[in-house]
């Protein structure tokens, strides 16, 4: 179902929940690049920064060319930190500057192997809190032509942590 935001552009429900998000610093989407580069794991599986917006955050990570072996997935043990990094990503670009997040928990059902081109993980932001973030991320195998097939959800929750004064 679609609905329409102020301008009148047709947005899904989704969207509309997301351009309610409003940022608490400024500067989000440099503190989150700057989140990710500090994940140094995520650099070393390929995975790029693709979107940035208050609540919502994205990354792709091209999966290997080639020839695969017969029946070769994704290695879930590596898509599961990329499902909690999208979200602490998301959670991250509505904290306060100086602030931080780390995850509390999370948990990731796997759905469909992951073939494809690449993997495009979506972190959303459920329902924000001052303490808690509550998180989802949607793990999707795109094709060389561009269609999506959701592979993974998960949800977790991202506790915030403030800075120490004095």
């Amino acid at each position: 179902m679609l609905g329409q935001i102020a301008d009148g552009t047709l947005v899904t429900p989704l969207e509309v929940e997301m351009s309610e998000h409003q940022p608490r610093n400024p500067e989000y989407r440099c503190f989150v690049a700057r989140y990710v580069e500090a994940q140094r794991y995520l650099a070393l599986l390929g995975v790029e920064l693709a979107r940035v917006e208050p609540g919502l955050v994205e990354y792709r990570l091209p999966l290997p060319s080639g020839r695969r072996p017969a029946g070769w997935l994704f290695p879930w043990r590596r898509g599961r930190g990329i499902a909690e990094a999208v979200m602490g990503a998301a959670a991250a670009t509505l904290v306060t500057a100086g602030a931080n997040v780390v995850g509390a928990e999370y948990k990731v059902n796997l759905l469909s192997p992951g073939r494809g081109a690449a993997l495009l993980a979506r972190g959303t932001v459920v329902k924000p809190g001052r303490r808690l973030i509550v998180c989802r991320a949607d793990i999707l195998a795109v094709a060389a032509d561009g269609a999506e097939t959701l592979c993974a959800i998960a949800q977790g929750a991202m506790a915030v942590i403030e800075p120490q004064l004095g």
